[in-house]
């Protein structure tokens, strides 16, 4: 038998420089040894960097999720009235605080016998080119339709006389803003502090660029803070623009004004031009427009504003404040140019949070069998949630007297509404109105907005002009 090889050293190339790193010792649990910092992430860091929501959730992607969620609203309501349950089971210390939001939430419910008026309210906000000022210059220009710059310029010099207590408003709001952020440095918190004394004085439009000279140097000098933060930055451009929209040329109101009126004939007609547009300014001034203000708008304006300062609310709701900001501000707009109505209801101890959109002039969409008239219609779409029931979708069709009526109720509840079909029938023909169609179906899912606004779409898009 062959005798075998007995190695008794390893076989080590004279190239390879043998490491004299320690045994490890057992005791230890890890070896931390030749520890080396990570400098820069890898490239392959940024590959699943389109999974993070938070850094694509940018304006114009919002407005367009809303296209496709129209009950936003709906939902956001149910979250305040389930919070006002929540904080009333919660041993919170500070009572006035707690008390004041209860409150809130009560003053958000309304009657139905209030609903028409609350509509009125909201439809009357939604724009403010209205009333018999608006109407006179439809008709004027409607005569004479050179008019157009002129006219424009008239409503631009009304607009800038009337909104300079917002413009003065909007910049110490910003600069209060700016106060709480720059509390550390008493030189910087105590100019801003005298420049909110000043904004907010009676006579502050008197001597106003006086005061925008210092708040822009105060903007300035802001910049070479150590306080100064991305936050601030992006606050300075909103306040220099606020600052720009100070409107205290008083001739160029005069001047506008007497462009349009040597279009008019007649001095009767002069003089009731002059006298609209003079009630028009002086009802912004006195306040006579908060009358028609909407109080649901007001409440939940008011809660949006706690929920932002008050961190109980906060933690509470896990809604994102500006997802609800954008829902409530987007309709009407080139986004969404629908009329848009938050109806909170309460009627024998049940709740019900709606929303109405509604298009005077639709000739787009379609009716439930997928018929097509092609003539412009009104056309509304209510979505409703009744707590203990469901959601519910009403589709209303109205050309004229002639009306197409559409429900869609939760499955369960589908056969009992589609037996109240002779009553919803009464109801229509009582009010004057003739019924081309009726159909109660389930809910199966939700519909987006585009789904039942089939012209939406188009009146989106815009334009492509380059020069």
């Amino acid at each position: 038998m062959a005798d075998i090889l007995r190695v008794t050293s390893p076989v080590i190339s004279k190239n390879v420089v043998e490491s004299n790193k320690p045994v490890a010792d057992p005791s230890i649990p890890f070896d931390l040894q030749e520890i080396s910092h990570i400098v820069k992430n890898p490239n392959s860091s940024g590959l699943l960097g389109q999974h993070n929501v938070l850094q694509k959730e940018t304006g114009s992607a919002i407005l367009m999720n809303l296209l496709k969620d129209p009950d936003v609203t709906v939902n956001y309501l149910k979250n305040i009235y389930m919070l006002e349950e929540i904080i009333s089971l919660l041993p919170v210390n500070n009572k006035t605080v707690t008390q004041e939001i209860q409150q809130l939430f009560q003053s958000l419910l309304i009657k139905p016998d209030q609903i028409v008026e609350e509509l009125l309210k909201q439809e009357y906000a939604s724009t403010l080119f209205k009333g018999p000022l608006f109407e006179t210059l439809r008709g004027l220009l409607a005569d004479n339709p050179g008019m157009s710059k002129e006219i424009a310029d008239l409503l631009k010099s009304v607009n800038g006389t009337i909104a300079r207590q917002d413009v003065m408003n909007s910049a110490a709001n910003s600069l209060e803003y700016l106060s709480d952020q720059l509390a550390g440095s008493s030189r910087l918190s105590g100019r801003i502090s005298d420049l909110l004394m000043q904004l907010r004085a009676p006579d502050s439009a008197s001597h106003f660029q006086a005061l925008k000279g210092e708040i822009l140097e105060l903007l300035k000098d802001l910049e070479s803070s150590i306080l100064y933060s991305p936050q601030i930055e992006k606050v300075v451009p909103i306040i220099i623009y606020n600052l720009s929209r100070f409107q205290d040329n008083e001739s160029f109101f005069q001047e506008s004004l007497l462009n349009v009126l040597i279009h008019i004939n007649g001095r009767e007609n002069k003089e009731e031009l002059k006298q609209l547009i003079f009630d028009y300014i002086e009802g912004f001034r006195s306040g006579e427009t908060v009358k028609n203000r909407s109080r649901i708008m007001d409440v939940l304006a008011e809660i949006i504003g706690k929920q932002d300062r008050e961190s109980e609310m906060a933690s509470l709701n896990g809604d994102k404040i500006e997802k609800i900001i954008v829902s409530l501000l987007s309709s009407p707009c080139n986004y969404t140019p629908l009329l848009h109505f938050v109806i909170p209801v309460e009627y024998q101890g049940l709740t019900a949070f709606s929303e109405l959109w509604l298009d005077p002039n639709d000739s787009g969409s379609k009716n439930y069998k997928g018929e097509k008239d092609g003539e412009s219609h009104v056309h509304v779409l209510i979505t409703f949630d009744i707590s203990g029931i469901g959601q519910f979708e009403a589709e209303f069709m109205a050309d004229g007297k002639e009306l197409s009526f559409y429900l869609f109720c939760p499955g369960d509840y589908a056969r009992i509404f589609a037996g109240l079909i002779p009553e919803f029938t009464g109801i229509i023909q009582e009010k004057g109105y003739r019924l081309s169609e009726l159909k109660v179906d389930k809910l199966d899912k939700n519909r987006s907005l585009m789904d039942v606004f089939k012209n939406l779409p188009y009146k989106r898009t815009g334009v492509d002009v380059k020069i």
